[in-house]
């Protein structure tokens, strides 16, 4: 019998996207013939493949104009396209994984990461989140399956997709190899130091300016506080220019980006506390699953995070962290400080951390994806 050969569609580079990268390798893995069109702007890395076809794109202020030079220039590549199932890695990806699907005749998957319509760009912006929603309904209501991150989004999607599977793969980090490190230098940090960590992309709705806040605060108590903000993003300068205002440049540190596969060698310290405070910006963010969770739980840390229903049932279900009002930053100092007290407490929750890791992890969760694909 012939295996199944994949596409993967996607509005960005796979190789600085960890889900379609996961993906991409996972199938790969498994034997089956996977090709990808994707995009990078003219400085970007590439992972050098035969398989991996990039759209070169300038950097556009608006994201209109970027989406619509996608989809010109993709237009040359659909008589070379060829493959049994064609994988949607966005919503902003779907319209050309359509196209394709169409005229070769392929089943067609659409990994419906967040609720489009409802993200915290288009807060204000009902126009567009009616044409958001309008073009999901036409493009996504065809297609052979839908994918998505968590349950609160497939309980919607099923609502409004009745006549298409829709399965939840959420979007979990590799068991990680400890022989592919990101290695912090040691000679900023001393063993009786605390630490407070930030994973991730540094963008707006992510706490990062009410971090700023907080270690001003914790600083007046504890004098061996130190935060790192290890990521990558379009808040950087901000963040930069506030540390040099606090005059936090002993305090607070930049580093990154590191590689999704990565394992974060952290320095020798008396403890190490995640930072997970999601805004309530949009329903896209309060039904979010943060990736930065499931890395916490992977290298060991226990965290406060966002009391939202996706975080919540995480925390209690695996006793991994401490939920907050993000609304509240009183609640959260307070929160920082429980662990940073309550040793009996943070040893049980980092306990805790070295169970879960072993069930919530992409190579577990990629099974379900397995079934589907084979089923379709």
């Amino acid at each position: 019998m012939k295996s199944k050969s994949f596409l993967i569609v996607f509005l960005g580079n796979i190789s600085h996207d960890s889900r379609s990268f996961k993906m991409y390798n996972s199938l790969i893995n498994l034997g089956y013939s996977v090709r990808v069109l994707c995009t990078k702007e003219p400085d970007e890395e590439t992972f050098e493949s035969p398989d991996i076809v990039y759209i070169i794109l300038k950097s556009h202020k608006k994201a209109f104009t970027k989406i619509l030079t996608f989809y010109l220039k993709s237009v040359s590549f659909i008589p070379k396209a060829d493959a049994d199932i064609i994988i949607a890695s966005d919503f902003f990806s779907l319209p050309v994984a359509w196209l394709i699907s169409k005229i070769r005749k392929a089943k067609l998957i659409y990994d419906s990461r967040e609720l489009y319509s409802s993200l915290a760009s288009l807060h204000g912006r009902k126009l567009k989140q009616q044409l958001i929603s309008m073009f999901e309904q036409f493009f996504a209501s065809k297609c052979n399956a839908i994918l998505t991150v968590n349950h609160t989004i497939y309980e919607i999607l099923s609502t409004k997709f009745y006549n298409v599977k829709v399965q939840v793969l959420r979007n979990l980090p590799h068991k990680k190899d400890r022989s592919k490190v990101f290695t912090l230098p040691e000679n900023f940090f001393t063993s009786s130091d605390i630490l407070l960590v930030y994973f991730g992309l540094f963008h707006p709705g992510r706490g990062l300016k009410l971090y700023f806040s907080i270690t001003e605060k914790l600083l007046a108590e504890f004098f061996n506080l130190k935060v790192l903000l290890i990521g990558k993003g379009e808040l950087k300068w901000e963040i930069e220019k506030e540390i040099k205002k606090r005059q936090f440049e002993n305090f607070v540190f930049i580093f990154g980006p590191y590689a999704p596969e990565q394992y974060i060698l952290l320095p020798n310290v008396k403890k190490v506390i995640g930072l997970c405070i999601i805004e309530p910006l949009s329903k896209s963010y309060i039904f979010s699953l943060p990736n930065k969770i499931f890395e916490y739980i992977q290298h060991q840390i226990p965290f406060v995070a966002s009391d939202f229903p996706e975080i919540r049932e995480i925390v209690e279900k695996y006793k991994v962290g401490i939920l907050v009002n993000p609304e509240e930053p009183e609640n959260i100092l307070n929160a920082i400080k429980v662990l940073l007290k309550d040793d009996k407490l943070y040893n049980e929750l980092e306990e805790n951390c070295k169970v879960a890791l072993n069930e919530l992890n992409w190579e577990v969760e990629f099974e379900k994806f397995h079934e589907l694909i084979e089923s379709l």
